[in-house]
């Protein structure tokens, strides 16, 4: 296990074969100056040796890639404990969600709130054994929203509400829980208050398991809080069924549980056309899959600006189909990659989620698949001004990541991907135990 130590206060030098900035080009021979936890400055490792940096400690990574911490735009870690319990490939949603009722406990049904919070201390370490530094973890539990369990990794919280026969938040809350819970005065600017631990963003889970009311409700507070909205979109056809004709296997789901609304009528619009109707489309909106996509949705979602998360293997998992990478690229959208859960992965680990979409999607330059797995997802969760790059300013939460000898620039995107998805690195600033 990888677990991190106290931030060094003397300034340091850290030096590598390579530094991997991502919002720039690789520098080789590369380093980068840090103190107290953030970067100061980062160039060719002869500049900063010279420049102001005298007395500072040097600490020398070999041949590794100094490599920004992956953000990981989308799990949920309440859901690590279901870890071998589904087996995959499941044969659509259908079979996945059944399974996944079958074998989770009901929320607060016996687990307490110290049983939760170990949970989440477990399925952290996970996390920040595959290298990442910034996590949204998305949980309809309220015995996990208590203050994060330490200061890293980074837990930014999602509090994902169902409800479509509700028409407020109030409603949706987990028992115990109440608006004043949620709110707290806004910081100075959005990027330093998003994700405060315990205070958690409303999020509606779907567009077929909450109320439109809710859903717009949430997108209101976010935007008053300066804080992402973010939302399962265009995951599988039964969410396209449920909307054209409020029929299908979501219907069926609403009836069991007592959470239909019969004066509900369907919109006829796909899911990202009905999001937008409710006022839910903007440049802080996450939709997370969006596997279903028309030619006029990817439109629209580009035309709001929004952020798309993407995580295929969970997709290939639940046989709901392959995400368009590509057409959203090339429409300029900011594209993110995420594990989801271990109910539907076998991992979190965002290196192999980066190796799966770039063998899966060969046009996508390695670069591209690199920024999916920093400076995106940092950007979608307006924490660009701490993750996602290796630049003055940020948090100096870097990897080394070991690479091998003969590696030039144009295959170092690849490499890094390929050596981080082996467990080749390590912490900057943190040791191994």
């Amino acid at each position: 296990m990888k677990t991190h130590s106290p931030i060094p206060e003397r300034l340091q030098i850290h030096r590598a074969e390579w530094v991997v900035p991502v919002s720039s080009s690789p520098l080789p021979n590369g380093a980068v100056l840090t103190h107290m936890g953030r970067v100061v400055e980062v160039g060719p490792f002869r500049a900063v040796r010279s420049g102001s940096s005298v007395g500072a400690q040097l600490v020398d990574h070999g041949r590794a890639a100094l490599f920004p911490s992956p953000v990981n735009a989308h799990t949920h870690l309440e859901l690590s404990t279901l870890r071998g319990k589904i087996s995959f490939p499941q044969a659509g949603f259908r079979e996945w969600i059944e399974l996944l009722l079958a074998v989770r406990p009901p929320v607060g049904a016996g687990h307490e709130l110290h049983s939760a919070q170990e949970d989440l201390r477990d399925a952290e370490a996970e996390i920040s054994g595959c290298g990442t530094g910034l996590y949204a973890d998305t949980t309809n539990s309220g015995a996990a929203l208590g203050s994060a369990t330490g200061a890293f990794p980074e837990r930014q919280v999602f509090l994902e509400l169902l409800g479509f026969n509700l028409q407020s938040i109030s409603a949706a809350l987990p028992p115990g829980l109440s608006m004043p819970d949620l709110y707290r005065p806004p910081r100075k600017t959005a990027a330093k208050s998003a994700g405060a631990p315990g205070y958690p963003a409303p999020a509606p889970h779907s567009v077929y398991s909450v109320s439109p009311a809710i859903i717009s409700e949430c997108k209101a507070w976010t935007r008053a809080h300066g804080l992402p909205f973010s939302i399962h979109a265009a995951e599988h056809l039964d969410e396209i069924e449920f909307l054209n004709n409020a029929e299908g296997f979501c219907r069926e789901l609403l009836e069991r549980f007592e959470r239909w609304n019969p004066s509900w009528k369907p919109p006829g619009k796909t899911p990202v056309e009905y999001l937008d109707s409710l006022g839910a489309l903007d440049s802080s909106t996450l939709l997370v899959h969006a596997v279903h996509m028309t030619e006029a949705d990817w439109t629209l979602a580009a035309k709001r600006q929004c952020h798309v998360v993407f995580c295929p293997r969970s997709n290939l998992n639940m046989s709901s189909g392959c995400p368009r990478i590509e057409k959203a690229l090339s429409l300029g959208l900011n594209c993110a990659l995420a594990t989801d859960s271990l109910a539907s992965n076998t991992d979190l680990n965002l290196f192999a989620e980066a190796g799966f979409a770039l063998d899966e999607h060969p046009s996508v330059a390695p670069q591209r698949v690199l920024e999916m797995i920093t400076l995106n997802p940092a950007r979608s969760l307006g924490r660009r001004s701490d993750y996602g790059s290796i630049e003055p300013g940020r948090k100096a939460q870097m990897l080394a990541v070991r690479i091998g000898s003969g590696v030039n620039e144009s295959d170092l995107a690849e490499a890094l991907i390929q050596a981080g998805k082996e467990g080749a690195w390590k912490w900057v600033n943190h040791v191994q135990s």
